[in-house]
């Protein structure tokens, strides 16, 4: 398999590890709370889809909760293919390694401030420590599989 090859797949897997990741703890956090583990996506959903700004006005509905999950998950693959291919990147050198670093919070922050300003009415149903945990819980294990997948990085490692 060619060096984009490699880079692609392992973007896709990254990917959908940190949508995984998210949509757990998303799961877990709606369970101990009580309510649908479908929650916190129906709520997303809602805000993103219909517009809704009030949490007792969210259902927990199909439409909801596959449409803000697909979006979610296109989201995730995008992000995955760029971290897949920074680290690709960082394979080259150390030097690199801080850049591709660099990069990846960079598009992380932005990625989780936009899920922030999407949930902005909802704040009450979704707090903004939920997202942004969940958020970096997905970075890490993302970040750990592509390093784990790029032996000359764990080479490199600068700390």
């Amino acid at each position: 398999m060619s060096k984009w090859g490699r880079t692609i797949e392992q973007g896709l897997l990254a990917g959908l590890i940190g949508f995984g990741t998210i949509a757990g703890v998303f799961a877990i956090v709606d369970l101990v709370s009580g309510r649908s583990p479908f929650y916190t996506a129906a709520v997303l959903g809602n805000a993103l889809f219909y517009g809704v700004q009030d949490p007792s006005f969210v259902t927990v509905s199909i439409g909801a909760v596959l449409g803000y999950s697909m979006v979610h998950l296109v989201v995730f693959l995008v992000f995955g293919m760029a971290a897949a291919a920074l680290a690709t990147l960082a394979d080259r050198g150390l030097q690199l390694w801080f850049v591709a670093l660099f990069f990846f919070i960079f598009i992380s922050f932005h990625l989780y401030a936009a899920a922030q300003a999407v949930a902005a009415p909802m704040r009450e149903a979704l707090p903004g420590a939920l997202v942004w945990g969940a958020g970096v819980a997905a970075s890490l294990v993302m970040a750990a599989y592509l390093i784990r997948v790029h032996p000359r990085m764990r080479a490199m490692q600068p700390w």
